[in-house]
Order: C-alpha cells, then structure tokens, then sequence
C-alpha cells in the first residue's frame, strides 16, 4: 500500500517526525510519503484555520490518486476537508477524528477527547455530533498547550494525566482520545502513568488508529460511497489553479 500523508500546516518542522511517527505505526509493507502544505497556517487550532488550510488539503488530495497513492491520511484532529476531498477522489480519504471516537465509543461505555486548546473543543464536540457519537461523548478537555509548544513531551503527559484524571473523575469517561495528532510518543505513556494510578483505561492515539484503518480499508477494497461523496459539478474555479494545480 502506497499511502499519502498530508500535514495539513505549514510547518516544515513536523514533516520528519511525522514520517517517522507513521512508518512506525503501519504495516512493513506500506510506503509512505508526507506532505505539508504550501499556503495555510502554521497549526490548526480555530475553525479558521481550518478554511484557509482547506483549499491546499484538496489540492494535494486531488493529485493522489493519479500519482499513485492507494489512501490519503489527512493529518489533524479537527477532519479538515476530509469530506470535500472524498469528493475529487475514489481512493479511501481518512482523519482521525471521526475512527477515533468510534472506536472509542465502541471499546468503552463513554469516552472523553483531551485536546490542546480551549478553542479547539467546539470542532471536536462538532465532530461527535456528526459521527453520531455524542451521547458517549463525556466530555472534551484541554491541556492550554498549544500545538507548536508540544515538543515538551514531559510538560504535556503531566497535563494530559491531570486533565485524564479529571476526566475520568468528574465527567465518567472509561476512554481516553487523545485531542492533537501532534502528541507524538505520549500515548502508550499516559496509559501506563495512568494505569499505575488505578485508571485502567484505554488510550486512543488517532495518529495510530487512522493509519491502521486505512489499511483495513484498502485490504478490503472500500472506500468512502459515491452515493455520498459525489463528484462536483463541473463549472469554472480558478482557486486550485492559482495554487499550483495546474
């Protein structure tokens, strides 16, 4: 499998861990290629940057399929464009917040998101509505780190076991969702910090969790509907094409 990884930011910094984060997680026999963006912002963390990322996500998602890509990673908690890119594609489009918390929904009795910052918990609470998951959703917290200081990985486990904790206690999660797939190398640490304290929980890491899934999608022969994911209608856009789409 031959899988495309957008960084859906401009930041050249996260292209290297990123590559190296994702060919740990899949399988030996995938080929991957990262991609970051070259018009947007620097992160996302508001709806806004969400829109003005969007139109480089679909630029780059477009192209995968003629390039020779099998599956598109959209890297970033919030689903940017994922659905509007489903629609120039037939390849299998994935982020990882909408798999995350159906896994998480489906592992555990209700689960809670521990994102970065206070702004992005209206995105995710919008997500689980739209995954049909927000009656399992406990709740959505923030560690008030953003996500160009996560390079910290102490500071921002002691804040994710607190707010973790918190969660658990006071809002009744059973799972955790990690909020940021910019939380590199933390997962698999918060669980054992948390699990030495009494909190026998699962921890998802959406990075991880949406690779995979786009494996399983590609080894079964699905992708998103076309019923659901139509193609645009044909009209005249000059966007794409000042972007370099040409």
């Amino acid at each position: 499998m031959k899988l495309k990884i957008i960084i859906p930011i401009i930041a050249e910094e996260f292209v290297e861990p990123t590559r190296k984060e994702v060919e740990r997680l899949a399988s030996s026999d995938v080929e991957v290629e990262v991609e970051k963006l070259e018009y947007g912002t620097a992160s996302i963390e508001s709806a806004f940057d969400e829109m003005l990322c969007a139109p480089e996500i679909l630029r780059i998602a477009g192209k995968a399929e003629s390039n020779g890509f099998d599956g598109v990673f959209i890297d970033c908690m919030g689903d940017p464009a994922v659905d509007a890119a489903r629609e120039v594609a037939d390849i299998p489009i994935v982020g990882p917040a909408s798999p995350s918390m159906h896994i998480a929904s489906e592992i555990a009795h209700s689960f809670s998101v521990v994102t970065v910052l206070e702004n992005v918990v209206p995105l995710i609470e919008n997500l689980a509505t739209k995954a049909g998951v927000d009656k399992k959703l406990a709740s959505v917290r923030s560690v008030d780190i953003p996500v160009l200081e996560l390079e910290d990985e102490e500071k921002i486990l002691d804040a994710l076991v607190s707010e973790s904790k918190e969660t658990i206690d006071r809002d009744g999660a059973h799972s955790i969702v990690l909020g940021c797939t910019g939380m590199m190398g933390v997962a698999e640490k918060l669980r054992e910090r948390l699990e030495e304290d009494g909190y026998d929980v699962p921890v998802i890491y959406p990075v991880g969790l949406a690779v995979r899934y786009l494996e399983l999608l590609d080894s079964l022969d699905l992708a998103q509907s076309k019923k659901t994911y139509m193609e645009p209608p044909k009209k005249e856009r000059n966007l794409l094409e000042n972007l370099g789409d040409k």
